[in-house]
Formats: structure tokens, sequence, C-alpha cells
């Protein structure tokens, strides 16, 4: 079999994946998200936008979280699914010393102990104040955790993910979110 037939094999597996998987039921909750964020997108490649996710400190909101929970049906049997990356865009301001510690937090409802988090963390080791533009980024890179085995109707689970933000250090710090995306990935199963 030539390369061509087997780049063909592997397109035509992949686009077996999706019989366009949709959301059936999204629902949010925490501190950063006390008003129900606005969802565009698709269940594979979702967006967020933010209307109250603003972490300030000192105060009494240094550290916010907002988490979706995310039913999903249509995708064809035999297979699942994991979240890949978590992209977090917003607005940060931090005095010197000053930090954001960043975590998602990916699992399945229905196997909440098996959770995989990814951190990050953004320092401002300068002597003058830092305030820009952010973008967040973080990747499962081989620790991620995948959904039961889609059945005929392919159901496949509830997938929760949970985006925290947390300011550290003695300086004054504020860290506003604006939108998060997603990106999902699929394997037989």
């Amino acid at each position: 079999m030539g390369l061509l037939s087997h780049l063909a094999v592997f397109l035509t597996a992949a686009s077996a994946v999706v019989a366009d998987p949709h959301i059936t039921s999204i629902k949010f909750a925490g501190s950063g998200c006390p008003n129900n964020p606005k969802f565009s997108g698709s269940f594979e490649n979702g967006c967020i936008t933010y209307s109250d996710f603003v972490a300030v400190q000192p105060g009494y909101n240094s550290t916010l979280n907002c988490q979706a929970q995310i039913q999903a049906a249509g995708a064809n049997p035999g297979w699942q699914v994991a979240l890949k990356s978590n992209t977090v865009k917003g607005h940060a301001v931090l005095s010197p010393g000053a930090s954001l510690d960043y975590y998602t937090t990916v699992f399945f409802s229905q196997d909440a102990a098996n959770t995989n988090s990814l951190k990050g963390t953004l320092s401002n080791t300068g002597s003058s104040t830092l305030n820009q533009d952010v973008t967040l980024y973080a990747e499962a890179n081989g620790g991620q955790v995948w959904s039961p085995c889609t059945g005929s109707d392919g159901y496949t689970g509830i997938l929760v993910i949970n985006f925290r933000a947390a300011l550290n250090g003695d300086g004054k710090a504020r860290f506003e979110a604006d939108t998060e995306e997603w990106d999902l990935e699929w394997r037989r199963c």
C-alpha cells in the first residue's frame, strides 16, 4: 500500500469518528462565572465568552474558577474523546513579584476520580508593572482523560472542564478572563 493509500485510509478513519457530535447540555458553575457565560462553536472546538471572570489581589476574589459540564451525543459508536488543549485569553496586571497560577482540571463525571490537571504560571519578575493581554495555554501532553466508549446512541459522557486562576505574591494584581477555547481529540476503543 503506497503513501497516498495510507493517507486515504487514515483520513477516512479520522472522519468516521465524527458523525457530527453535538452538545445536548452545557451547564456552568463557579465563582468566576456567576452569570452564565456565552457559549459558541461546537463540541470539538468550543468557546466560552466570560462576562464576570475578574480576579483581584488584594481582595476577596484572588482565586476564581468556572466549570463547564458538557454532554454530547451523535458520535459514531466505538470511539473515545479527550481534552487535547485549553486556551484562555484575557488581560493581566501584575505588579513586581506578583504571579498568576492557572489550572485546567478535566474529568468525565462517570469517573470523577480519573482526573488530569494542567498548570501554568505567569510571573512578573521585572521591576515595573506588567499590564498586557495574555494567552494562557495548557496541553494534556499524553495525560489525557478519556471518555467512556461511545455506544450506539453516540453519547460521550459528561465532560467537565474546570478553569481556575489564582493570584499570588505581595503585590497588587488583577486578571480578567475574556474567552476560553478547547480542542478535543478522538481514538478508537
